[in-house]
């Protein structure tokens, strides 16, 4: 049930994800008129998140033994002609990696979900045990709770693969699950009981409260955004106007 629940949180983290990042580089671009300073501003305010994904890939290609190259942790080419526009997707930082078997190619490109994740949890645990301290909360766990509610923020937004992470990965799901349903309908299972199951079922418990409250953070910040969003458009409007 716990992983049930996980898996739908990160599916609407998923979306949510998409649809903030595209309303603050659209407030970005109202504000400026500019769109390499738009998407500079929203590289920016993302950057730790970036870092999180970008490594992630790396370390995991290391260990597994695939080989890397060139490391970016920001957008290389900035003219205004080669730029994203309004809803396109667009990657701040990319690692070269060499082709690999698909297990090590999809474990590669699912590692920065998988170490953001363990990233949450742990800051979601920091930030619960900080603001129940029993003495209160003092103006430098205020800051570091600022921090860490950010932190929660830019990796949230940024954990998730990308198109090129997981290309061809439906096939390679279809071929996976046919093989676990011929392995099970053998008579082949693979059971969690007693310290085993209750450690796992903690780790997903620690995991969708975390989810939960990056779930929060973000549909806070969503409705801002619009709100803002609409009274920049309309202001933008009123000034054009009464010119």
């Amino acid at each position: 049930m716990l992983l049930l629940i996980l898996l739908i949180e990160l599916v609407i983290l998923f979306l949510l994800s998409r649809y903030v990042t595209q309303l603050l580089y659209g407030l970005f671009l109202l504000m400026f008129r500019s769109r390499s300073v738009a998407i500079s501003t929203t590289t920016l305010l993302f950057f730790p998140g970036t870092v999180v994904h970008e490594l992630a890939h790396l370390f995991t290609a290391e260990v597994l033994g695939v080989h890397t190259g060139k490391l970016s942790l920001v957008l290389e080419n900035l003219e205004e002609d080669d730029l994203p526009t309004g809803r396109q997707e667009f990657q701040a930082g990319s690692v070269q990696i060499a082709k690999s078997d698909p297990f090590r190619r999809y474990a590669i490109g699912f590692a920065p979900l998988l170490v953001g994740l363990i990233i949450l949890a742990a800051i979601s645990y920091f930030l619960r045990s900080l603001l129940a301290r029993p003495q209160g909360v003092s103006l430098q766990d205020a800051l570091i709770s600022i921090v860490g509610y950010y932190l929660l923020f830019v990796i949230s937004n940024s954990m998730f693969s990308s198109k090129e992470d997981l290309k061809g990965f439906i096939g390679f799901a279809i071929v996976l699950g046919l093989m676990v349903t011929a392995a099970y309908i053998a008579g082949i299972r693979i059971g969690l009981t007693g310290t085993a199951l209750e450690f796992i079922n903690r780790i997903l418990d620690g995991l969708v409260k975390s989810t939960g409250l990056v779930l929060a953070i973000n549909g806070v910040l969503l409705l801002l955004l619009k709100v803002l969003l609409k009274l920049s458009s309309k202001l933008r409007i009123y000034i054009l106007r009464s010119r």
